[in-house]
Parts: C-alpha cells; sequence; structure tokens
C-alpha cells in the first residue's frame, strides 16, 4: 500500500524505524510544507513502521521528485472502489452452518479494511464454533468482477493488481548521508532535491528473478505420524498429500534443497542485493541459507534479504516451516482414541472437516536489485 502521511512537525529530519527488525533508517524522500512534513509510505500487508522525527545537525536536502525514463518512480494512486456482491462464511454445502456475509464484509472495506484474517468473520456470529470455515468473497474494484476464497486461520486481501503497482526502484539514505538508489528494474533514473539539485544515474539491466524449483527433501519430526524423510517433486499443500501422516501432520516440518547460484556478468559491477521470497506460507517460516540463520518469518510478503549468505555456485537452504493443530486433530477424529496423537478435552473437529492448507507452498524466488548512487 503507497500513502502520503502528513505530520505536523517542522524543521525535523524523519526516521524510520522497522519493529521487526529493529533497523533504523533516515527518510531519503520527504517534502516541507506549511503545515509540516509531507512523507510518502509503503506498507506491506500487516506491515506497520515508527516515524521518528530528529533535529538535524545539518541542514538536509531531501529528494521531492523520483523519475524513471521521464515517468515518476512513486505513483500514489487512489484505490479501488470495492463494493462486495456476495459473502458466505461457514460449512460449504452446509446452509444451517453458513453465513451470508455481504454487509460485514462491505463494512470492514469502508473502513479501510482490505485485508483481515478469515476467522474475523466469526466474532458476534460463529457460524460453526470450532469447525475451520470457508469465507468465499464475489466483488468488484473499479467495476472488475473479482473472486477470493480462504479458511480459517488464512488472511486474505481484496487488493488487486490495480491498487497495488510495482515500484520499480527506492532512494534509501545511509547512515552517512549518501543516497542509493536500489533498482528492480533497469532505466534511467533522475532525482530532484528540495535545493533545486538534479542527479541522474543508469541501472543498464537487472537480472531475472530466479526460481528454485525441482524436488525438496522433507523431513518431520518423530512420534508424531508421519514418515521421517520424503521427497515432495514439487511444492504443494501437505494436506494434500496421498500419506496420511503426511496429509494430516502438524508441528514443525523442515524443507531442505541444493541450488546453484551464478552471479549476473552484465551488471557492470553495479552492488545488488538479493532476497529469497517463499511465496505462499502456512503459516511461520524460518530461513536458514548455507547455515547463516535469517530469523523467522511470520506474515506476507515472506521475505528475507540473503544477500549476506547467497554465494555463486552451491548453495544449501533450508527452510522450517510450523502449521497449526487442526490437520492433525482433524486426523485422529478418524482414528480410536488409543492411536491418536492429540487429546482435548473439547473436540471441535470431525473426520470430515476441511483440512486447512499448510507447508511451504511457494514458489520460492530469489529475486535480485541493483544498487546505485547517483553522481
Amino acid at each position: 500500500m503507497e500513502v502520503k502521511c502528513d505530520f505536523r512537525v517542522k524543521s525535523l529530519r524523519p526516521e524510520l524505524w522497522n519493529p521487526e527488525t529493529g533497523e533504523v533508517s533516515s527518510v531519503a524522500v520527504y517534502e516541507e510544507t506549511a503545515v509540516g512534513i509531507s512523507i510518502p509510505l509503503r506498507l506491506e500487508a500487516s506491515g506497520s513502521v515508527f516515524v521518528v522525527f530528529r533535529s538535524q545537525k545539518k541542514p538536509a536536502d531531501p529528494v521531492v521528485s523520483f523519475m524513471r525514463d521521464g515517468q515518476p518512480v512513486l505513483v500514489l494512486t487512489k484505490p479501488p472502489v470495492i463494493k462486495i456482491q456476495k459473502a458466505t462464511y461457514g460449512v460449504p454445502g452446509d446452509v444451517v452452518r453458513t453465513r451470508d456475509v455481504q454487509a460485514k464484509v462491505q463494512a470492514l472495506v469502508n473502513r479501510g479494511e482490505v485485508g483481515f484474517q478469515v476467522a474475523k468473520l466469526a466474532e458476534g456470529d460463529d457460524p460453526a464454533y470450532g469447525v475451520v470455515k470457508t469465507l468465499v468473497i464475489e466483488y468488484t474494484a473499479d467495476s472488475l468482477p473479482y473472486k477470493i476464497s480462504g479458511q480459517d486461520p488464512d488472511s486474505i486481501s481484496l487488493i488487486t493488481p490495480l491498487a497495488a503497482p510495482c515500484r520499480a526502484a527506492e532512494i534509501r539514505c545511509n547512515p552517512a548521508g549518501q543516497l542509493n538508489i536500489v533498482a528492480s528494474q533497469p532505466g534511467r533514473y533522475e532525482l530532484k532535491t528540495a535545493s533545486g539539485q538534479t542527479r541522474h544515474a543508469e541501472v543498464a539491466t537487472v537480472p531475472a528473478p530466479l526460481e528454485i524449483t525441482g524436488a525438496w527433501n522433507l523431513s518431520f519430526p518423530p512420534k508424531w505420524g508421519a514418515p521421517a524423510q520424503i521427497i515432495v517433486d514439487q511444492l504443494g499443500s501437505l494436506s494434500e498429500s496421498t500419506n496420511a501422516g503426511v496429509k494430516y501432520f502438524s508441528g514443525t516440518a523442515t524443507y531442505m534443497k541444493a541450488f546453484d547460484w551464478k552471479p549476473d556478468d552484465k551488471t557492470g559491477g553495479q552492488k545488488s542485493e538479493h532476497w529469497l521470497d517463499l511465496g505462499d506460507v502456512q503459516v511461520m517460516a524460518q530461513v536458514k541459507l548455507n547455515g547463516r540463520d535469517f530469523g523467522t518469518l511470520w506474515k506476507r510478503p515472506f521475505r528475507v534479504d540473503i544477500s549476506a549468505a547467497l554465494k555463486p555456485g552451491r548453495n544449501t537452504l533450508e527452510i522450517r516451516v510450523a502449521n497449526l493443530w487442526p490437520n492433525r486433530m482433524i486426523g485422529d477424529a478418524a482414528l480410536p482414541p488409543a492411536e491418536r496423537f492429540t487429546w482435548s478435552s473439547y473436540e471441535p473437529f470431525r473426520k470430515d472437516s476441511p483440512l486447512p492448507k499448510s507447508g511451504l507452498l511457494g514458489p520460492v524466488v530469489i529475486k535480485t536489485a541493483e544498487i546505485v548512487s547517483p553522481p
């Protein structure tokens, strides 16, 4: 989401504090107005940031215009007009345990909540308490039709491609005050500062994304019904497996993959940064590359900067993915009590309850951006 935020602050330098990583970065692009400071911000789904203002040791010269091939890089588009045509929430095929939630979803959208957890629809009127439910929404965005669905505990977003344009590049300011252009697309870039200075940089080429394809080695912890190790030809939901131990597995599974990576020799020696994008993850993932731990990813986008560990030649990727309990409890519902792996004083699931998606669904892609310092 791209937004322009106005702050009633004068003569101070803005910083962005990342609440997940603790990273502090100076804001390079902002504008001092008659009422304060205006900052364009980009927030991912479920994203947040602290904006902190500090006194300036020396006068700043912020960027007020950023162009690529003569076109603005940062375009603040109006959000689309979303109208909910139909929305149901409950157990598919069971009219008694399904609710019409059209008005409820429209109310969320009207408040600006275009992304939310499916389980939010259970608040105030749960049509099937303790059972995994499905939300199906048919809607229009600027009169174009769309349809989306999800299950507890998934999160869904009604943001369409029209509302989330891809940014070709961004400007960063390092601790020394140097401006860098981080470009995911080639082009001739131009920036102008508040003092009237104009600076240019040319990005001739940017490497294409590299999808990590092929078979994965998948291992499971002992004594939870799943085999110790299997090989999957391609990524997909564990709940779709023909192996009952995998299908009903709940816990943390480990995906292992060796892949080859070759730096692009056409970038002219420019600095690069490399991001690992896991695609769809159900529901959390810990990433290790060549033995280096990059922490836990718990929300979309499931993406992390792996520049510090990615190397030419053979690389080893390890992704530990934790899912939720419903799958194992649904599998246990079909077993005699003595053979079950879980126990609960309350049994909310039946053996035919829908299985939530689980595991690493992908696609897993390495994306590269080129870093240039305009002279």
